[in-house]
């Protein structure tokens, strides 16, 4: 027993103290406007431990960035230095440090609509090697030099955290860039070369290897879908140059060299395009997709009797392929507007009103006694109570049968002796509700819930109502 507590004990303590990061839900994010919540990411299972953590957006629509305003106990990874409007950074601290930042990560969006992935992830701090949170690669530079083939085949023969290197890649401007920030030699080997084929110049490792990306020399014919960044006039193939670097001369810009010159380089780990596909071993990462749309408002103005003390409820739902999503809801107490947020432009929305309420009284029998008397001369003078409003036209008619009859005064009756309450609320559009006349109160219907096919920036949709049976109006709209 005492060696079975002790498996327990031992089991509850890895699984208790479990590294990990944990992403929020996605959110939806308005255009133009900075500083919108993106906490929710937390790390743990780490102790005093020093964790280099990265964040990330993926392809983020254009103006999008982010900001972490609480960085107390944080330094800045190699090639970062600022906190705000930012797409990518790589920094240092402990757990807790880390935490506070992660709470404070704030997005800041353009006018342009998208998805944006926010990727962060952490890591015991490496010496020595970069990540890239955009990708989700590390990548270590070399600042020993070698040869184009020497640097190539060493690369291949590193491995890190469970992957195998090769001589890295530079297939996006924001990779580019990455390199410049982060790394301090120049004249760095790439795996790029037309060694094949004269002024075909195609990627000569890692996951893109044999791709074209351009053809000819003096900058060529770039191939669509391709990145480079050769410098003017390059490549030319002075003297048989095969071979790429970038950073050339210190700058940002490609050229082609041959292989007799020696170059520092980089190692590149990681095959992946998305940094949610890592799977590097002891890192940790997590990812989360949001939406950048148009938010559109619902104005509901909802016209409410004086004295009610039964409170309408209006609920938002989202339908997305038939079924109803929950947005929001409210609890209306007066007249006035009431405004809903839409999360998502050209999206159908469902607004669904609901009340429950007893306001029928023998004032509305007697009203609908002496309607059904006088039906067929209701210029005459009545012998109980005439009906001289509308709207109380269709509150009349119980039975919903186009005409007011006998079974209206009939239900009217019931429910007044207790033997067959009425709760029904008929719900209108506010332009049909104000037409109904004496006439025409038989064709004009009502609604369960109001459907809104969000085009715009702002909709608005008016609510009246009426209570089955409530012939004088005491608990209806006027």
């Amino acid at each position: 027993m005492r060696r079975l507590l002790t498996i327990l004990f031992v089991l509850f303590s890895l699984t208790s103290f479990a590294q990990s990061i944990t992403a929020p839900p996605g959110r939806t994010y308005q255009v133009s406007t900075s500083g919108q919540d993106a906490s929710g990411f937390v790390i743990s299972g780490f102790t005093s431990e020093t964790l280099l953590t990265s964040i990330g957006l993926v392809n983020p629509p254009s103006g999008v960035t982010f900001s972490i305003t609480t960085t107390t106990g944080l330094s800045f990874a190699t090639g970062y230095n600022t906190w705000s409007n930012i797409t990518r950074i790589s920094f240092t601290g402990t757990q807790a440090n880390v935490n506070n930042a992660l709470a404070s990560l704030k997005i800041n969006t353009g006018s342009t609509l998208g998805n944006v992935q926010i990727s962060v992830s952490t890591t015991i701090n490496p010496t020595g090697y970069y990540y890239n949170a955009t990708n989700g690669h590390f990548y270590r530079p070399i600042s020993t030099t070698a040869t184009y083939t020497s640097a190539k085949t060493l690369s291949t023969q590193q491995t890190f955290k469970g992957q195998t290197g090769y001589l890295v890649t530079i297939t996006s401007s924001d990779e580019q860039n990455f390199i410049i920030a982060n790394v301090p030699q120049n004249n760095i080997w790439f795996a790029l070369s037309d060694r094949l084929q004269e002024g075909y110049w195609r990627v000569d490792a890692g996951p893109e290897n044999g791709t074209l990306i351009n053809i000819g020399n003096y900058n060529g014919n770039p191939q669509a879908g391709t990145y480079q960044n050769w410098c003017g006039g390059e490549p030319n193939d002075a003297g048989g140059e095969d071979y790429a670097v970038t950073k050339w001369g210190g700058g940002g810009c490609w050229n082609d060299l041959p292989d007799n010159f020696s170059c520092a380089y980089i190692i590149e780990f990681g095959t992946w395009a998305n940094p949610a596909d890592q799977t590097f071993t002891g890192f940790y990462s997590a990812n989360t997709t949001n939406t950048v749309a148009i938010t559109n408002t619902l104005t509901g103005t909802v016209t409410i009797p004086a004295g009610l003390s039964s409170r309408p409820l209006l609920t938002l739902y989202r339908v997305v392929n038939g079924v109803d999503q929950l947005v929001d809801y409210r609890t209306v107490a007066t007249n006035g507007t009431y405004t809903f947020t839409l999360p998502q432009q050209n999206s159908t929305y469902k607004l669904v009103p609901s009340l429950t309420i007893q306001g029928v009284t023998s004032t509305d029998f007697d009203l609908v006694w002496g309607e059904v008397q006088n039906i067929n001369t209701p210029n005459n003078t009545a012998q109980g109570l005439v009906m001289t409003g509308t709207k109380q036209w269709k509150a009349a008619d119980v039975n919903k049968n186009g005409v007011l009859d006998l079974g209206d005064a009939y239900l009217v009756a019931t429910h007044i002796s207790g033997y067959r309450p009425i709760t029904e609320v008929l719900w209108f559009n506010s332009t049909d509700y104000d037409n109904i006349t004496r006439l025409n109160f038989g064709s004009i219907n009502a609604v369960t819930s109001f459907t809104i096919n969000v085009v715009t920036s702002n909709v608005t949709q008016n609510i009246k109502y009426c209570v089955l049976g409530d012939i004088n109006l005491s608990h209806s709209s006027n």
